[in-house]
């Protein structure tokens, strides 16, 4: 199967495969979910399969079918032992990479580079000055300022871009998740993949968002007693009621602004319709705002019943 979205980085590398123009090593960056672990194992196959062109990886060649069964010599991959990356890691892969190989590339896979410790990081300086023709090393980071500024000068710093809704649907169905009746967790993954497998399986998702649900369209002190009650006792809960509670105000606007096609909660779109006419877009604004308030109260160590109050008295 085809690497599904990302195919601006993608074409990218295989273009300057065809011009045997790769850089000696590259820094693929994105959010915990995004798929930089997968794409640096695509991009991989992709270097050292027989097939050189728009074919590749063709997953039938001898390379191709070693790297999937994980014995194939010219991809190494490094990843945390313990808590960090260490300094004897990046030693052997200092040794490996000096080995040339008979033919094609050498491909190293860094997971998580962050982890890397300050010593590994400064051991690896020399071989990123000064890399040998046939290597590439690929690392995965989350927050790429995590890494040494003598590190980040040396390497490509490659982004993931959000997948689109469209993409995000697709991966879902790869995964064997059913969307039916659930196309709306698309919307809520933020361009995110893992953001979406992790909320196709989350019921504690959908029982927050159901209680949030009822204290918006519901309006009534019964209702505003119950999401109370309810936030009292979950409060590792709070943050992803507040996210939920913003996108339902967020949605009252584009409604009042006429624009429906880009409602997160798209499900409850009759809902959200009769909601937006009671009320006028300052109104909507404000909530929004107050919900902002209270997380930067939060922050700054605001007494937690406090907050829960102000949300069901306040907006």
């Amino acid at each position: 199967m085809d690497f599904i979205g990302q195919q601006s980085i993608i074409e990218n590398f295989r273009c300057n495969m065809a011009q045997n123009a790769l850089s000696h090593a590259y820094a693929l960056t994105g959010p915990a979910g995004m798929g930089k672990r997968t794409l640096a194992h695509y991009l991989a196959e992709m270097m050292v399969c027989a097939d050189t062109g728009k074919e590749a990886p063709c997953r039938r060649c001898r390379a191709c079918k070693s790297f999937e069964a994980g014995i194939n010599p010219q991809v190494q991959v490094i990843r945390s032992e313990t808590q960090n990356i260490l300094i004897r890691q990046i030693r052997e892969l200092i040794d490996d990479i000096g080995i040339r190989p008979a033919s094609g590339r050498k491909v190293y896979i860094i997971e998580g580079a962050e982890r890397m410790t300050p010593d590994a990081q400064n051991c690896f300086l020399k071989t990123l000055e000064e890399p040998p023709p046939y290597a590439v090393i690929l690392l995965t980071v989350s927050n790429f300022e995590s890494l040494l500024v003598t590190v980040r000068s040396r390497i490509v710093h490659t982004r993931l871009e959000p997948y689109s809704i469209e993409e995000l649907a697709k991966i879902g169905r790869a995964n064997g998740k059913d969307l039916t009746g659930k196309e709306y967790l698309v919307h809520w993954s933020q361009g995110v993949p893992g953001n979406l497998l992790r909320l196709l399986g989350d019921t504690e998702f959908e029982e927050n968002r159901k209680a949030v649900m009822e204290f918006v369209f519901h309006d009534d002190g019964f209702s505003n007693l119950k999401l109370n009650q309810y936030l009292s006792r979950k409060k590792e809960l709070f943050p992803e009621c507040m996210n939920i509670l913003e996108s339902i105000y967020r949605d009252a606007l584009l409604v009042l602004c006429n624009v429906e096609d880009g409602l997160i909660n798209s499900d409850k779109k009759n809902n959200i319709i009769e909601y937006a006419k009671s009320h006028k877009p300052i109104e909507l604004t404000e909530k929004i705002s107050k919900i902002q308030e209270i997380r930067s109260s939060l922050k700054r160590n605001m007494n937690y019943q406090l907050a829960v109050d102000m949300v069901t008295l306040e907006i």
